[in-house]
């Protein structure tokens, strides 16, 4: 497909259609009882239904998640602080469910849903939602396989840092990210596509090679690395290259069939996050590339180190 073919296609499809965790207060912090809520007006999806029923369990333990990083994070003290007393509030459950705090696609395949505590985030939720819709669809063609969980699901807004996998995506907001971090920061649309990256794949450096792959397709329309705008500081080529460099410099070899078709071998053996690639791992991904590119491509992928 031509690149610009590529843009358009992304953009019609979506309008139509790392960072660790961080938490807490002092372990002696209160812990919010769960309260009763009233159901609110109006029918729900299944995807928000199962996230309100899990509400009440995952604000206990997102407080305790909060008050363990606390002293871990101390630059962070005031961000987390202000976190921990939102959810230390013991109506928080109730108003998120009868607020009706949540947002939704109305055009993806695959239902997103995202579920935030606070009526300020409900636009940057919103934001959140677009955002996702052509990752989503970006990832799907690159494994060429449909999204491996029945649905997306992101609580929003909860606590400091970003993790995901199996569906789920665990949010910072934008605004406190932005904050408190510095120019430099890993752009917050970025660090979405990542986290829903983690659905397909464990390791760490691949999923950042599929966050700069869907960023930058989104954003230029082309596939082509040269071309994009946002790569982590990568200096093609060097010798030096490891992780996520490694991996650009592997695609920039080898090109997008290729890359694509590696990916789709390597994924069922769940090359597991924080780990070096094992050479199982390394030798299926080089069975899908040019026998002349072999040689190059196995010295990168060993480079990959979590």
């Amino acid at each position: 497909m031509r690149e610009l073919g590529l843009r358009s296609l992304l953009l019609a499809s979506a309008l139509g259609l790392a960072l660790t965790g961080c938490g807490g207060s002092s372990p002696s912090a209160p812990t919010p009882a769960p309260t009763p809520i009233t159901p609110p007006t109006g029918s729900l999806s299944p995807t928000v239904a199962a996230m309100l029923d899990a509400l009440p369990a995952y604000i206990i333990s997102v407080l305790a998640e909060n008050q363990d990083a606390l002293p871990r994070n101390l630059q962070s003290a005031s961000y987390i602080q202000a976190k921990i007393a939102m959810l230390q509030d013991s109506n928080l459950a109730t108003a998120i469910r009868n607020d009706r705090r949540w947002a939704e696609s109305a055009v993806s395949r695959i239902p997103i849903a995202i579920v935030f505590p606070l009526e300020s985030m409900r636009s940057e939720a919103n934001v959140a939602v677009t955002t996702l819709e052509p990752v989503l669809i970006l990832l799907e063609e690159f494994f060429a396989k449909s999204f491996p969980a029945s649905s997306v699901r992101v609580w929003y807004g909860f606590k400091i840092g970003n993790t995901g996998g199996g569906g789920a995506i665990y949010s910072e907001d934008r605004t406190t990210y932005e904050t408190r971090t510095g120019p430099n920061r890993l752009p917050f649309d970025a660090i979405l596509s990542h986290e829903l990256g983690h659905s397909y794949i464990g390791n760490e450096s691949l999923t950042q090679f599929l966050e700069l792959y869907t960023y930058n397709v989104i954003r230029t329309g082309s596939r082509i690395p040269s071309a994009w705008t946002f790569v982590r500081n990568w200096v093609p080529g060097l010798a030096t290259n490891q992780d996520v460099a490694a991996m650009l410099d592997v695609y920039q070899l080898v090109g997008y069939d290729a890359m694509a078709r590696a990916y789709r071998a390597i994924a069922p053996l769940n090359p597991p996050y924080g780990s070096q690639l094992s050479s199982t791992v390394i030798q299926t991904f080089v069975d899908e590339v040019l026998p002349e590119h072999r040689s190059q491509v196995i010295d990168k992928l060993r480079r990959v180190t979590f």
